[in-house]
């Protein structure tokens, strides 16, 4: 092919040519690797150089490494941009520098094997001397914690208490490494551990004629042990895009890209009870905008015609408003939206289901006007309506994934209200009813208990929302493990219905948990110790129950069993979600 070269040489050849000049860019991700990764590559090059723990049993005649694929570009200011590689290029020029510190470089000790690996990490003048403030590497990925970090330990070889980046650590452990394997074998072996890895260890360099092309290969490669995510790809998409209008420009996306990263993590973030990564969520909650990716891969998501999508000056602004919208909903902003809104999207939020986020973010994407903002009214009645028919499901059908699907399906009906006597998806009363007797029973339904329990205990209008990071148990308020010795229960099962569950703040169920209902009262009202105020359950119900019963059994459990099934179908039949 025209537009790349492919050469296969060793790192020594790489790194000793006096026109390696090689730039980390600054849209590429950080320096990742940990010192679980510096250990796999550093056992893997004491396994090849000294096979079977045998120096001598190498075969320098025949003995190759190969470590894998760099993909590099010839920028406009003449240097190798880097597209893929650069974690794996980086580790190698921090494991030689540990070598030349080692060995006696920085001392003034010469030997052959120093030279090379000078050569390897400098550059070179006229005279063949070394340039310590010259790196074959330069990288403009720009952090605050670890700005020009990398620079100073090539340059110094040295690293300080406060030096706290994975350059510093992935270079500690090389320095470790190396003093834990010379007190073995000797610095007169130890020396042909970095001139078999520089020798005899090989890249196939790939260098394509422009970025496209390059990223074309990048979106297929993966660096060891570190999979390529697709949001690196679109970083690389979305800078040149800004880069080509000015460098100023590509700059401020640097600075956007940072600020994306930081409050994706606090928007979508395990603290929200999801488990994803929360930028590359930002992406697909984002690509729920005009399409659905319910089967597809992100990626995929994203390449119609050349990745146009992101290659749009608003693209950083749209997605800061999507995070806005959902920030907003997460810290109850009733300066923007009706507390009916913001109570129905508590009680979503809280199902954990990261699906329920993608169907919010279509509806804001597609419903929002010219300056971002929704018709609050309008959007707390989609809320309403949507958590019946989630509600419905999730109780009657078998599977969360099916459950995804038939949403994403319905979800244009689900926008305005179901006509009366027209019920395109409609539940059976006598499932519903039977499904909740039976929970606990004949089997659990995480997303139906969720849904059920949340929506009971946060529907009241005067129940207090706490902050949606504020954890909550499951609680028995029978305690499930003095069932099998109370005499007045007839159906030991009973104790499993959702009539015996509740939502109790986390500590507070460890301290309630095997009590008799006596003695779990105080918890739910609070009470005193040693002279302080232990505070009750934000839970009105769990308080009321407290208030007005002295014991709580299994008669007050199915009536209150009962009369969640009377409560639940009455809300999904508000909506005509019902069959006549």
């Amino acid at each position: 092919m025209k537009n790349i070269q492919t050469e296969t040489r060793t790192i020594k050849e790489i790194f000793a040519d006096r026109k390696t000049d090689f730039l980390i860019p600054d849209y590429q991700r950080p320096y990742s690797w940990t010192e679980d990764e510096c250990q796999t590559l550093w056992n893997d090059f004491c396994d090849f150089a000294f096979p079977n723990g045998n120096a001598d049993a190498f075969d320098k005649e025949r003995d190759e490494y190969f470590l894998g694929v760099i993909v590099t570009f010839g920028n406009d200011r003449e240097l190798d941009e880097i597209i893929d590689g650069q974690q794996r290029l980086t580790t190698l020029l921090l494991f030689m520098r540990a070598f030349y510190k080692a060995l006696g470089g920085d001392d003034g000790t010469y030997s052959k094997i120093i030279e090379n690996l000078g050569e390897c990490i400098w550059k070179t003048d006229e005279l063949g001397e070394l340039n310590k403030s010259s790196l074959k590497i330069v990288s403009e990925v720009i952090r605050e914690d670890a700005k020009d970090e990398l620079q100073r330990i090539l340059s110094t070889g040295a690293v300080t208490k406060a030096d706290t980046s994975n350059y510093a650590a992935a270079y500690g452990f090389f320095q470790a490494a190396i003093h834990d394997l010379k007190k073995v074998i000797g610095e007169k072996t130890l020396q042909y551990l970095p001139a078999r890895i520089m020798d005899k260890c090989f890249l196939t360099r790939i260098r394509a004629e422009s970025q496209d092309f390059a990223l074309q290969m990048f979106s297929t490669l993966n660096d060891r042990g570190l999979p390529l995510s697709d949001t690196d790809i679109f970083k690389a998409i979305m800078y040149k895009f800004f880069t080509a209008a000015g460098k100023c420009f590509g700059e401020d996306f640097i600075r956007q890209w940072r600020e994306l990263e930081r409050r994706a993590e606090k928007t979508f973030g395990k603290h929200h009870g999801l488990n994803v990564n929360p930028l590359e969520f930002l992406f697909t909650c984002y690509s729920y905008r005009e399409f659905s990716t319910a089967s597809k891969k992100l990626r995929r998501a994203y390449e119609r015609d050349n990745y146009a999508v992101l290659r749009r000056k608003e693209m950083p602004a749209e997605l800061f408003g999507l995070m806005d919208f959902f920030d907003d909903l997460l810290e109850q902003n009733l300066l923007r939206f009706p507390i009916k809104a913001v109570r129905y999207a508590h009680i979503l939020f809280r199902a954990k289901n990261s699906f329920i986020w993608l169907i919010m973010a279509h509806y804001y994407l597609c419903e929002r006007d010219d300056r971002n903002h929704l018709d609050g009214e309008i959007f707390a009645e989609f809320l309403e309506r949507l958590l019946a028919f989630l509600l419905a499901h999730a109780i009657t059908c078998t599977s969360t994934n099916a459950l995804r699907g038939y949403a994403f399906r319905t979800l244009s009906q689900l926008k305005k209200p179901v006509p009366k006597g027209l019920k395109p998806y409609t539940f059976s009363a006598e499932v519903i009813r039977t499904e909740m007797n039976m929970f606990g029973v004949k089997r659990q339904k995480k997303l139906m208990m969720f849904l059920v329990l949340n929506w009971w205990t946060f529907r009241d209008e005067n129940q207090k929302l706490p902050p949606i990071e504020r954890k909550f148990d499951i609680e028995h308020i029978f305690p499930k493990s003095l069932a099998d010795s109370f005499e007045n229960f007839h159906n030991k099962n009973s104790v499993n219905l959702l009539g015996n569950l509740a939502l109790l703040e986390h500590g507070k169920n460890n301290n309630a948990a095997s009590h008799h209902f006596a003695d779990k009262r105080k918890v739910y009202l609070g009470f005193e110790r040693n002279g302080k105020f232990q505070a009750g359950t934000l839970n009105r119900e769990l308080q009321q129950l407290a208030q007005t019963l002295s014991n709580f059994g299994e008669t007050e459990i199915i009536k209150r069993n009962s009369q969640m099934i009377a409560e639940v179908l009455s809300f999904v039949d508000k909506h005509n979600f019902l069959q006549n």
